[in-house]
Formats: structure tokens, C-alpha cells, sequence
């Protein structure tokens, strides 16, 4: 008659509640999973139709504040008639009505269409700043550079309705950007970089853009002159 073996198996014991096997599924924490990684990464996620819209939004306010001064009256229509009625009536009149509406059209469109992609993207400090408040701050610059050239050399430094309209609007979608960029990547950026180059440690751009990390590179540095000595 054939003997019958039995075997137990020796209980497992699990401290704390928990296996110690990671979970299928799931990637274990990196070093590298840092939020401004995150950031980074997700600008390959990122559609490039956005991109393409976003830059085509930031060129319409530059479009629409560059129309602005083709509006401005000048002291030119006024030289047949000396009197002070037809000079005042020339400098608070707009000169080309239907382009005073598309500078306005342009610069509401692209407003509309930089506000909307910030709600879309708010998480993404990197490309708002890039994308957006850059673009957007630099433009309304060229906007205001572009009107006091034309206030001096066709009013002959004498503000108008149109130029003063322009000079509001672009004054205040320079001061506008010009926040929010600051805001954005002084403090918000700021922020999460420092985050970053604690965990992972500081990095710097390199020679030629590579990249590579601050102690990599001062131990380059370290080596080169023992280098020499040999």
C-alpha cells in the first residue's frame, strides 16, 4: 500500500498590512518624478495644433496693435484750413474707421484666444510662461514702441482720440502680460524648480545645450587638471 506524504506550508507573515511586492500596473517612484519633470514631459503631450493656435492668437494682438497707428489722424489734413476748429476737429477724429474695427477685432480675438488656452493649460507653468506671457508681454511692447513713433512723427507729439484709445489698450496688455510672466516665473515656476533641484539636483544647460548635472560638472572640472599632469 502506498504511503501518503503530507506537507504544510509555513505561514506568511505580513507586517504592517501590506505585500511587499509592488502591484502589477503600477511604476515605483522615481528620483525623476519630480513635478517640473512632469511640466516638461507634458510639453511632448501637449498638442502641436495648440501650439500652432496659441501662436496664431499672440500674432493677432500684434497684428491689431500694429493697425492702430494706421488709424491716427495727422496735422497734414488740417493745413488748408488755419483755424483751430478744423485742427481740433482733425486730432479727436479717426482717420480710416473701418481699420480702427479690425485693430479692435484682431486684438479682442486674440485676447479670447490667449485667455481660453491658459484656462486649458493653467497646470503647465512652462508653457504658459513660453507660450503666452512671453509672447504676449514682448508684443504689446512693439504695440506701444509702434504708437509713439507714429504719435511724434505724424501728430507731431499731440495725442489724438485713437492714439490715446491705443495707448491704453497697449499699456494695459503690456502691464497684464507683463504680471502674469513675472508672476508665473518668478514665483510659480520658481517654486517647483527649487522642488526639483533638491530631489534630483541642480542642473545647468552645458556647452552646447545637452545638459548636465552641476556636480557631474564640477567633477569634470576636478579631473581635467589631473589630466594635465599625466
Amino acid at each position: 500500500m502506498p504511503s501518503t506524504t503530507y506537507t504544510t506550508k509555513a505561514p506568511i507573515f505580513r507586517f504592517g498590512g501590506g505585500s511587499s511586492r509592488p502591484r502589477p500596473g503600477r511604476r515605483a517612484p522615481s528620483a525623476l518624478d519630480t513635478r517640473y519633470m512632469n511640466m516638461l514631459l507634458a510639453l511632448d503631450g501637449i498638442p502641436r495644433f495648440h501650439n500652432i493656435l496659441i501662436a496664431f492668437f499672440t500674432w493677432l494682438l500684434l497684428a491689431g496693435f500694429v493697425l492702430f497707428p494706421g488709424t491716427f489722424s495727422s496735422f497734414q489734413q488740417a493745413e488748408t484750413d488755419s483755424t483751430n476748429d478744423t485742427e481740433r476737429f482733425v486730432l479727436h477724429s479717426i482717420n480710416h474707421l473701418p481699420l480702427f474695427v479690425v485693430a479692435f477685432v484682431c486684438c479682442g480675438v486674440g485676447a479670447l484666444g490667449m485667455l481660453f488656452f491658459w484656462w486649458r493649460w493653467m497646470r503647465n507653468y512652462v508653457w504658459l510662461t513660453n507660450r503666452i506671457f512671453l509672447p504676449g508681454f514682448l508684443h504689446s511692447l512693439a504695440g506701444i514702441v509702434s504708437t509713439l513713433v507714429n504719435v511724434f512723427g505724424v501728430q507731431h507729439g499731440v495725442l489724438s482720440s485713437s492714439s490715446k484709445i491705443t495707448l491704453i489698450v497697449t499699456c494695459a496688455a503690456a502691464g497684464v502680460t507683463g504680471v502674469l510672466f513675472a508672476f508665473y516665473n518668478f514665483f510659480m515656476l520658481r517654486k517647483v524648480k527649487d522642488q526639483h533641484d533638491r530631489i534630483v539636483g541642480r542642473e545647468v544647460a552645458g556647452r552646447h545645450g545637452e545638459g548636465i548635472g552641476e556636480q557631474i560638472k564640477q567633477l569634470e572640472k576636478e579631473k581635467q587638471p589631473e589630466a594635465g599632469m599625466v
